[in-house]
């Protein structure tokens, strides 16, 4: 616990120091305003609790992914990660603690993105079921703290995690139902989507934003916490094989 814990601070310490990390945060509002442009411009006003979650769903993975990736290359390039790897405490631990600082940082993207909102368009956000938007909110930094950790850990074998990173995003985007829910998509793609997390946690959280009933919200939040629960269970193997495949080649990345 006290690794998870210095691992935590330390990454808010990071994220809060380097300007670099914090272009997500200064790109977010931007986001806001091209979505709200086009659904104010459509006079789709009741359109404005999507328009500003989509920019914080897509901020919260982008976040996540650049972030993971961050971690490891950082580490790598200072001569840290070798240390990291042959230090007595947990490494996955140490991953997780950095990961779960990631997952709570995505708080932020939905807080500024709300603001910028209602600040910039007078946008009316009023929540119809605020309860579930706020426990779908809490699962959603929970299972993206968990895939941070899976994607950081399987980082640590490649030379660096920009193509990783790079190749993950827009995919992510559209399975996700981020920019638009997967109701939309084409039939063969809704398995995909529904491996993914962000896909349960857009569809729980447009509902919870609104003023209609929900329709079986908790099987919305079970499926964010399962699939949360399932991808730091293959983040736990992922470590095991990786410490493994390091200690026994003596190489932090891939040949």
């Amino acid at each position: 616990m006290r690794v998870f814990a210095a691992a935590f601070r330390l990454q808010l310490t990071i994220f809060f120091h380097a300007i670099g990390r914090v272009s997500i945060v200064i790109a977010l509002p931007f986001h806001v305003l091209i979505f709200m442009s086009i659904t104010r411009h459509g006079g789709r006003m009741d359109l404005d609790q999507q328009a500003a979650l989509a920019p914080a769903l897509a901020g919260v993975w982008t976040m996540s992914l650049m972030l993971a990736g961050d971690i490891i290359d950082s580490d790598r390039w200072n001569g840290v990660l070798d240390v990291v790897l042959s230090a007595p405490a947990s490494f996955f631990a140490n991953l997780l603690g950095r990961c779960a600082a990631v997952g709570t940082l995505g708080l932020v993207c939905f807080a500024e993105s709300w603001a910028f909102a209602m600040l910039f368009f007078d946008a009316d956000l009023s929540f119809g079921h605020p309860g579930w938007f706020v426990a779908g909110l809490l699962a959603t930094c929970l299972a993206t703290a968990a895939t941070s950790t899976v994607m950081a850990t399987v980082f640590v074998l490649g030379r660096t995690a920009l193509a990783f990173k790079n190749a993950l995003n827009y995919p992510v985007y559209v399975l996700g139902g981020v920019f638009v829910p997967i109701a939309v998509l084409p039939g063969w793609s809704h398995p995909l989507s529904r491996m993914i997390f962000l896909s349960w946690s857009a569809d729980l959280l447009r509902a919870a934003a609104g003023d209609a009933p929900m329709a079986r919200p908790w099987l919305q939040l079970t499926a964010i916490l399962l699939l949360g629960a399932a991808t730091l269970g293959v983040g736990v193997w992922c470590a095991g094989v990786v410490l493994n495949r390091v200690r026994s080649t003596g190489r932090v990345m891939a040949a």
